[in-house]
């Protein structure tokens, strides 16, 4: 008989005595109850569709459940002394092993599938990426086949279910152990390298943690399946020979081989990087096809410096930093035909301060008025906390223009690395930067004397005129990313500048009839508007136990006249969304630690989800949930937008369940903004229109000839985005830099920057929902799988009761 066909005998035989046993399904059960229950027990606090923390604690659970699992596999043969027996039977001893193994790997993956009413819920309450999910439960699969083998191993060398079971449970937890990274910290503090070669190529939980990204790595694939391979090809050299003489000195010497093989293997074959596939929603761990079409149409060389501290200088987390780097420039390079070079240069913090005097100064110290600068890092030597300074930033080289540098590097801002160096490979192709002027309001205020004399003492900046600027960082946040900005006030003094690219206007107000007239002809002519402006804005006022009143303040925003010539319009009624946040305000008559918040939840705190996101435009795609706080309804006269020719698309609208009352009153309190019998629909919030727009103002300045060219406007009902107290949170920030790209760049260079997760919260849930969800994921189905083994065991009773019924009745 072939080793294939024994294998499958034994399997069958294994799977009939899991199947017949009443241990097996008490197994399932406290296997899923133990990992969905720990998975549920935080997942409505953290409110995220996503599977990351049931994988990331499952290797914990299968360290203990598949040493249960393999326990009798060997050791029940040994002490039963039927081993002998099935030595006898014409199967190789492989074939024993293999038929072993298949049968626990099929009842283990019976009980990981029973967990999948996981991934239902999720799909059920929100939108979750598959990809790492798919990922995680092949990496798994993988990693209980590799557990189990380890497991049939050390069975095969006892003759104790309870001792097969400690050392099994020994081994897996030393494979985990061997892998976490803060005992890899710690090992490196003691002896430096030791515990990052263990964590990569010896530890299991490295080599699991892509799986659950939703990375198929060929490297950690083969290094489950050499794992696997190894265990199951020893513990058949040890069941065909253990009766032989010195077999015992023989089988340590070909294991102690076989290991070293093990892990040599993978330093080579995970270092070759053979390939992998990206298995998640917008491909976040594979180059764009825009990064391809940018780095493969070089004209001339781009020069890429990376300025790193030596691996062994670095802290544990960081040690295959440089590595990874170094991986992706590689795929740049190769991508551009060889027209991005890079070259590694290390760098020393230390360096900087033992510079002797008179002595050359050190590259550390020359670059560092370039702005190459060391950064500090936490790290743990010989089980103490520390600092240590590194360096880990990079520079790009184009033609005569002056280097740019990019943002330090770090593991944990790795996936962004591909937009921040192909947006600024592609702004330095350009001839000129994109010029980007800024219009936002901004006051000036007199500083008191008694501060200004204190900042003075304090070396601070104590001039009298000091500015109240809401949109501060607007511009900062432009010019961070390679754009030459300019703010201006479209007057005289403050003109718009030739040559500008894009226009970005933020709460309009208070403008002449000269500037109006500047917007207008820049539009006409071709220019890219963004423009944010809003009706509303209110202010709470605390009106004792905890209640809040609402005040609308008189808001007239400008150029609503040029809009509706356009077809545009902002709503002036006050817009609500069921889909609204929680926001603390502040009570007065306190500061400091007397200061009371009180959580206000109002739906003129709307929040717009990834369903009010346009998936289709690049600007809206994959961004974080947006606060659109006392934001207003847009207006489109779709009519007059086709007569003018005019092309619209919607970026953001409100959820269905939005609504409008009358904006004409000035108090509001919480229950006049509940819904009641009230119409709800959706609304658009943002909107990008593109064409020839007409001259708004023909008797203006009508001895100016305009030269009118299609232009782009994207206009935004909501202001309050991007003041400074917000504009950091959610996906404002994104969505504003994505509206710049587009009007002034590559529309194409955004789909970069959407590389990203996606922002995975779900819906709001309701007490009673809550327990039937934690009932559907942690108990509906071992619940079924215990209720199906005691039937199957109860039909076993009654058959064998018949059978006994019916011999008695032969005999007699």
């Amino acid at each position: 008989m072939s080793s294939k066909p024994g294998a499958l005998t034994i399997a069958g035989k294994e799977l009939a005595a899991y199947v017949n046993s009443p241990i097996a399904a008490i197994f399932i059960f406290v296997f899923v109850v133990l990992n969905c229950s720990l998975f549920m027990a935080s997942f409505f606090l953290l409110g995220l569709a996503d599977m990351r923390g049931f994988f990331s604690f499952l290797p914990v659970t299968l360290g203990v459940f598949i040493p249960a699992v393999t326990m009798r596999s060997w050791a029940e043969e040994n002490r039963s002394s039927t081993m002998e027996l099935l030595l006898t039977f014409p199967i190789k001893p492989h074939g024993l092993v293999m038929g072993k193994f298949l049968a626990s790997l099929f009842f283990y993956i019976v009980a990981l599938a029973a967990t999948l009413p996981i991934p239902i819920m999720l799909f059920v309450l929100g939108t979750p990426d598959p990809g790492p999910i798919v990922g995680g439960y092949l990496g798994s699969i993988l990693v209980g086949a590799f557990f189990l083998a380890v497991g049939l191993f050390i069975s095969g060398l006892c003759k104790d279910q309870i001792v097969a079971f400690i050392l099994s449970m020994l081994a897996c937890f030393g494979l985990l152990i061997v892998g976490n990274q803060f005992i890899a910290t710690t090992v490196d503090g003691w002896v430096s390298g030791l515990g990052s070669f263990l964590d990569s190529y010896v530890g299991v939980i490295s080599h699991f943690a892509s799986f659950e990204r939703g990375v198929l790595d060929s490297g950690d694939v083969l290094y489950f399946l050499l794992g696997a391979g190894l265990f199951l090809m020893l513990n058949g050299f040890w069941i065909e020979g253990r009766m032989r003489p010195k077999q015992k000195q023989i089988f340590g010497t070909a294991a102690v081989i076989s290991l070293a093989i093990f892990v040599v293997a993978n330093v080579f074959l995970g270092d070759l990087g053979l390939g992998r596939v990206d298995l998640t929603e917008g491909k976040l761990y594979t180059i764009s096809p825009v990064s391809k079409r940018i780095l493969g149409g070089l004209k001339a060389p781009v020069n890429v410096k990376y300025y790193v501290s030596p691996k062994e200088k670095m802290p544990t987390a960081f040690k295959n930093l440089e590595q990874d780097v170094v991986d992706k420039l590689d795929e740049f390079r190769i991508l551009s035909g060889g027209k991005l070079q890079f070259q590694v240069v290390h760098m020393e913090a230390s360096n900087m301060m033992n510079e002797e005097e008179g002595g050359e100064e050190s590259l550390e110290k020359s670059l560092q008025r370039k702005g190459i600068r060391p950064f500090q890092v936490q790290s743990l030597e010989a089980d103490e906390m520390g600092v240590k300074l590194i360096y880990s930033s990079m520079t790009l080289g184009y033609k005569e223009k002056p280097e740019e540098m990019l943002p330090p590097t770090l593991p944990s801002n790795l996936t962004e690395l591909e937009y921040q160096l192909v947006s600024k490979v592609y702004r330095l192709t350009l001839d000129k930067a994109p010029l980007i002027a800024v219009v936002a309001p901004y006051e000036e205020k007199q500083l008191d004397p008694v501060m200004q004399q204190l900042l003075a003492q304090m070396g601070a900046d104590a001039s009298q005129v000091q500015y109240d600027d809401a949109y501060r960082l607007v511009p900062l946040a432009l010019q961070y990313d390679g754009y030459q900005v300019e703010r201006v006030d479209l007057t005289e003094e403050s003109p718009l500048p030739e040559g500008a690219d894009t226009l970005v206007m933020i709460e309009p107000k208070d403008l002449s009839e000269d500037q109006e007239y500047s917007v207008n002809r820049f539009l006409v002519e071709g220019g890219s508007l963004f423009l944010a402006t809003q009706k509303n804005v209110f202010e709470y006022r605390p009106s004792g136990r905890g209640a809040i009143g609402v005040s609308r303040l008189s808001v007239n925003p400008s150029l609503g006249g040029l809009l509706e010539t356009w077809g545009l319009g902002v709503k002036d009624e006050v817009l609500l969304d069921e889909s609204h946040d929680v926001l603390n305000i502040q009570a007065g008559g306190g500061f400091g630690p007397f200061a009371m918040n009180i959580p206000v939840k109002l739906p003129i705190h709307i929040r717009i989800m990834n369903e009010g996101m346009n998936p289709d435009y690049s600007i809206s795609s994959r961004l974080d949930p947006i606060l659109y706080m006392w934001g207003s309804a847009l207006d489109l006269d779709e009519e007059k937008l086709k007569e003018l020719g005019l092309s619209v698309k919607v970026l953001l609208r409100s959820s269905p369940k939005s609504w409008l009352i009358p904006g004409d009153k000035t108090q509001y309190v919480p229950r006049d903004m509940m819904l009641s019998n009230q119409s709800t629909q959706q609304f658009p919030l943002a909107v990008l229109v593109e064409g020839q727009f007409p001259n708004a103002m023909p008797g203006v300045k009508p001895d100016k000839e305009l030269n009118p060219q299609p232009g782009k406007l994207l206009l935004v009902g909501a202001q309050t985005l991007f003041t400074e107290d917000l504009i950091q949170s959610g996906g404002h920030l994104d969505f504003l830099k994505n509206s710049v790209d587009a009007m002034s760049l590559d529309e194409d260079i955004i789909k970069i920057r959407s590389k990203r997760p996606m922002d995975r919260t779900i819906d709001r849930v309701s007490a009673g929902s809550k327990a039937w969800w934690r009932f559907f994921a942690s108990l509906m189905l071992p619940l079924a799988i215990v209720l199906l083994g005691w039937f199957r065991i109860l039909l076993r009773k009654r058959g064998k009761a018949s059978y006994m019924k019916a011999l008695s009745a032969a005999t007699n």
